[in-house]
């Protein structure tokens, strides 16, 4: 039997997640009433140019425009020139159900996604939900939402067109294998716990967290407690396709498997505002063993190497995503918002690992046509994990 792999719709990275989603760790601040336009800039020639060229559009052009139109057009052309996949200016509607994706309860179809070039490639599908009754399948590629392609609109606008209120209906195209089906799914509310554990035999116990979601350090704080009383002798921590998300509930988690001291660095444009988060402890002196993927990203990738360097942990699999970044959501005049990318985060030991990823201790692709689950007869990748978990326990 397949384990259960829920997550936030979205990826804080994304994540979009990629991002991933949703996702990714985000700040929600508030920008400073009555911004004034600094004199370098009011002296500046290209900004003259650029309200000149604001003025002569406003009283010369024969197409319809208006002043938001433009100055949202300009402001789109700005996140544009910094060809950052992850920064995105987020018109009010969007903003509203960006912030909603941080809740573990909302209303779609129950997918997760990652965005690709010009569509957004399906992750997960939650059992049972309204995508799994419709047929859609991980790995197929969603091109088109409600009659329009993906390819025109940026990765947030494209969810926020997916999801919607209950007993509304979304129309899907997805491609697979180079055919095309259309799916007319009706949304529903979705609750979405984000750990799952259980224990397996030899004192393994097996850990699943699917992303980093509003409640995921309380959800693994209690499971890891009710697995060290059924006796624990060693963690199977499993963050294959976790895409990442609230670096503070990755930071709780932290708490339970990684010593005192620091987790991450960041590192911003001004040196000052740089800081290290650390874990509060206790930490666990239970032998570790992290499955990894390509598609363990951002948040899941900040506990993987802390685990990885400073808990004595391995990690089996493949090597991760490759997220160095993070991203903050500077709100904006009239419930707008821009996601930028603000700074760089560092391991304990230092590796900046944006487009590199974590390297696994023990390389072990993930076959063909296999999903990712708890049955170790169903999932090589994870009978391999057992195998090093049990070497690692009997040297501990």
């Amino acid at each position: 039997m397949r384990f259960p792999k829920w997550g936030l719709w979205l990826s804080a990275t994304l994540v979009l997640m990629a991002g991933s989603s949703v996702g990714t760790w985000y700040w929600l601040t508030q920008v400073e009433p009555g911004v004034r336009i600094p004199a370098s800039m009011r002296n500046n020639k290209e900004f003259a140019q650029f309200v000149q060229t604001y003025q002569l559009i406003r009283s010369k052009t024969i197409w319809s425009n208006s002043p938001h139109q433009l100055l949202v057009g300009a402001i789109n052309g700005m996140v544009g020139t910094l060809h950052d996949q992850f920064s995105n200016y987020l018109s009010p509607s969007s903003t509203k159900n960006f912030n909603a994706l941080l809740n573990p309860t909302f209303t779609g179809i129950g997918i997760e996604v990652e965005p690709e070039a010009h569509d957004l490639r399906i992750m997960q599908v939650f059992s049972h939900s309204p995508a799994a009754l419709a047929g859609l399948k991980p790995g197929e590629l969603i091109v088109d939402v409600n009659h329009t392609s993906v390819a025109s609109m940026n990765p947030i606008q494209a969810l926020s067109r997916i999801r919607g209120p209950v007993n509304t209906y979304v129309t899907l195209t997805v491609e697979d294998h180079n055919q095309l089906q259309t799916h007319r799914i009706e949304r529903e509310k979705i609750a979405l716990p984000t750990v799952f554990s259980q224990m397996m035999p030899h004192h393994i116990a097996y850990m699943n967290i699917t992303e980093f979601g509003n409640n995921t350090g309380q959800e693994a704080t209690q499971q890891w407690h009710q697995l060290l009383r059924q006796g624990a002798r060693g963690l199977l921590l499993d963050l294959r396709n976790n895409p990442g998300g609230e670096v503070s509930q990755a930071l709780q988690v932290a708490n339970l498997f990684v010593p005192k001291g620091p987790v991450v660095t960041l590192k911003f444009k001004n040196p000052e505002q740089d800081q290290t988060l650390n874990s509060d402890g206790p930490g666990t002196s239970v032998p570790i063993v992290v499955l990894v993927n390509g598609q363990t990203a951002s948040a899941a990738e900040i506990l993987s190497a802390a685990i990885q360097e400073r808990q004595g942990g391995l990690l089996v699999g493949t090597r991760t995503y490759g997220k160095g970044i993070v991203q903050q959501v500077l709100s904006l005049p009239g419930h707008a918002a821009l996601k930028l990318t603000v700074a760089r985060y560092y391991t304990p030991n230092g590796q900046y690992i944006e487009h590199v990823g974590l390297a696994p201790n023990v390389y072990d692709p993930e076959p063909i046509d296999v999903v990712p689950s708890n049955n170790p007869n169903q999932d090589p990748q994870l009978q391999k994990a057992i195998t090093v978990l049990l070497q690692h326990m009997a040297h501990r």
